[in-house]
């Protein structure tokens, strides 16, 4: 094990615990006007005690899976080893693809937008850019610690000891861990309106495929740094900069 493990996982794990409670008030607007069991401190502690245990272990071993397979947090790496930090190309790139990822993916979502049960319209549009703003803090780090750093790195080392890990490989990889991206969103659909529509699976999925690949194909070219930055581009784009635009379509409807 590196001597650079502890410090990298403090990081990393730090940061998670940010992610995990700056998403809290998206959830606690999403639970208005739902009975809670707990009051919201408790709700809060319990929901940050639940994702230190969740991330603690996911960042440990995502970790040691990707430093196997010689992946991992390179600009991080280097700042605490005191080297040279890797050219800004794989955050700059990542910003840019990121935020045009964004912007395409709010695009495609209009299309959808006249077939979202009244349900989802209302969440998306009681939200507010603060909370949306927090919550792509969430996206951006948590998510790819625990899809890109985990489980990417987690299953490519699996795929390691029987094969050599190639290109190929990799995006095999990368399609699996998108699919179960586009899944996990599942649940908190299910959630919200309580049965799914096909067409509406079929949403998610489909908005959660780009940024997914992307996400993995950055993850192993440049580094989970840039898979973060560019899932938190994104989200900035499409759920900060969406609100704006859902508000005023929502508005227009009502007119």
């Amino acid at each position: 094990m590196s001597t650079l493990f502890w410090p990298e996982f403090g990081i990393l794990f730090l940061a998670a615990l940010i992610g995990a409670a700056a998403v809290v008030p998206y959830g606690l607007r999403l639970a208005q006007g739902k009975p809670l069991k707990f009051s919201i401190q408790v709700v809060f502690l319990l929901s940050l005690v639940q994702n230190a245990i969740l991330f603690g272990i996911a960042i440990g071993l995502g970790l040691l899976a990707a430093h196997a397979i010689g992946l991992g947090a390179p600009y991080l790496e280097s700042l605490l080893a005191g080297a040279n930090i890797p050219g800004s190309a794989g955050p700059v790139i990542a910003l840019v693809l990121g935020s045009v990822a964004g912007a395409s993916l709010l695009i495609a979502d209009l299309f959808f937008e006249p077939y979202w049960p009244q349900a989802l319209r209302e969440v998306a549009l009681k939200t507010s850019v603060l909370e949306n703003l927090l919550a792509s803090l969430y996206g951006g780090v948590n998510e790819e610690l625990l899809l890109r750093l985990f489980g990417f790195s987690a299953l490519a080392w699996l795929l390691s000891l029987v094969t050599p890990l190639s290109t190929p490989i990799l995006w095999v990889v990368n399609v699996v861990m998108t699919i179960l991206f586009g899944a996990g969103h599942l649940p908190a659909l299910k959630q919200m309106l309580g049965s799914i529509p096909r067409l509406m699976m079929i949403r998610t999925m489909f908005l959660n495929a780009p940024i997914g690949l992307l996400c993995g194909w950055l993850f192993w070219t440049y580094g989970i740094e840039a898979a973060i930055v560019a899932h938190f581009s994104t989200d900035i784009v499409y759920h900060v900069f969406g609100t704006f635009v859902l508000r005023r379509i929502g508005s227009r409807a009502r007119a």
